[in-house]
């Protein structure tokens, strides 16, 4: 029968398995992987978890893993890389509050990047334990990310500049060292036996900011004096 004839059907288009696309597939191994790569990390540590075995609990042959990643580090990477993006977007609805104060909006940023951290311990594990160490590539990702945090938080410290609550200087290392104190505080916290409650995260940070804003102003005072 010539295409375009009477009773020419056009051949449906090709489907994967139970009706979904070839691409549909594909996308559900590497969530697979990335599903099984949080568990696996989280539990036995990226080190100690081979690729054989992230395939075997993603249900993926390891063929199909490198046509989605070409290295173990590079579904840490990827993973890590989803847990900030996430993490960036709770921060970024926490900004968003224009009503209140400079410092109500900083400790605001604050509180919610633990809680997008913390809100799943595996996620946890994996920011504050896991990519430590890992190669030079990984450290320079993770020195972006804490840069890109750090000068969110600096640019509420010329905030609080502009309205006379912080000597005029820049903050931005000190920020960056918040930045340290708010992972060493949540590794604490992910670690302990038993854990505690998160709110005890949100008060040693608090108190640690209200420690800095005064620290600062008394250098000035005495600088001045």
């Amino acid at each position: 029968m010539l295409p375009g004839g009477p009773g020419f059907r056009t051949p449906p288009k090709r489907r994967g398995y139970a009706g979904r696309t070839s691409e549909q597939l594909a996308a559900e191994r590497r969530q697979r992987l990335l599903e099984a790569a949080l568990d696996l990390f989280a539990e036995r540590g990226f080190s100690r978890t081979p690729i054989e075995l992230l395939c075997s609990t993603a249900r993926v042959t390891t063929r199909h893993f490198y046509e989605h990643f070409e290295s173990r580090e590079a579904v840490l990477v990827a993973l890590y890389d989803r847990i900030m993006l996430d993490t960036r977007r709770v921060v970024t609805e926490a900004l968003l509050r224009e009503s209140q104060t400079p410092q109500e909006r900083m400790e605001a940023a604050l509180r919610a990047f633990v809680d997008g951290c913390t809100q799943d311990p595996r996620r946890t594990r994996i920011l504050c334990v896991e990519v430590i160490g890992v190669s030079s590539e990984m450290f320079d990702r993770r020195r972006a990310a804490i840069h890109e945090f750090a000068g969110v938080l600096n640019s509420f410290t010329r905030a609080l500049v502009a309205t006379g609550e912080l000597p005029d200087r820049d903050y931005l290392r000190t920020c960056i060292g918040m930045i340290g104190a708010i992972r060493e505080l949540m590794t604490e916290w992910l670690i302990s036996d038993p854990r505690g409650p998160i709110e005890q995260v949100h008060a040693h940070l608090k108190s640690l900011f209200a420690c800095l804003m005064a620290g600062a102003r008394e250098l000035d005072s005495r600088s001045q004096g």
